[in-house]
């Protein structure tokens, strides 16, 4: 009787185990899931974010190859001989520096297009989505800059080229209309930069408990180069 009560309560032991075995893995695994779908939620967060900033540069990309093709054929306009040094010397700076500042902005933007998603999607990481983020917002910022530079450039330039080769009243007439569209356009922008800008930005980045690799943070495997293991589940 002794033997069978303790072959009986082996057996239940082994039953309880077998159970608290199954229950704790059960419970790893949807702390694997929940982890899991928090960081891809992120990475999709992240990868709006880079869109973003791809249509930005497709926009900026688009009007400096434009605003670059007026000032290109500006250059060749023939200025009158009589012409005074002092305002030719100013038509061709401000001719010059509206090209530059395009033709900047263009192969900048293009090249941020080009290999800004190939590091974020190729990296071995979430680390690369926040290096190739962090680099298109500088960009963005510093490409405005240039871009405005290069619009103000042309508008210049155009101002000094009809200043050149008009009289007195076509001077005026062109001068007049130009400094309208000047001042409606900056009220513009300004009206809907205030109301398109938030006080404050924020992004996708997560700032605390980073799990850059699940499966090389959490797995059991020495190495990992044949890519992320399954099993961190069980050292969640």
């Amino acid at each position: 009787q002794k033997a069978a009560s303790l072959f009986a309560w082996h057996g239940r032991s082994q039953r309880c185990a077998g159970r608290c075995t199954a229950e704790s893995a059960m419970i790893q695994a949807s702390k694997a899931a929940v982890i899991t779908e928090f960081h891809q939620q992120s990475l999709e967060v992240r990868n709006l974010e880079i869109e973003y900033y791809l249509t930005v540069f497709d926009k900026l990309s688009n009007i400096s190859g434009l605003l670059a093709g007026f000032a290109t054929s500006t250059i060749w306009v023939e200025v009158p001989k009589d012409t005074s040094p002092i305002l030719v010397t100013l038509f061709l700076l401000a001719t010059s520096c509206a090209l530059g500042a395009n033709l900047l902005v263009v192969i900048v933007t293009t090249m941020c297009t080009m290999w800004g998603p190939g590091h974020a999607l190729r990296g071995e990481d979430a680390s690369y989505v926040d290096k190739a983020i962090s680099v298109l917002d500088k960009m963005k910022n510093q490409m405005e800059k240039f871009f405005i530079f290069g619009l103000i450039c042309y508008f210049a330039c155009t101002i000094l080229v009809v200043c050149a080769l008009f009289d007195r009243r076509g001077q005026i007439t062109v001068c007049s209309i130009y400094g309208m569209v000047l001042i409606w356009m900056c009220c513009k922008i300004s009206k809907i930069r205030q109301v398109l800008m938030p006080d404050k930005q924020s992004t996708g980045h997560l700032k605390f408990n980073r799990v850059k690799n699940i499966g090389e943070l959490m797995g059991s495997d020495a190495n990992l180069n044949a890519g992320v293991s399954a099993r961190f589940a069980s050292n969640i």
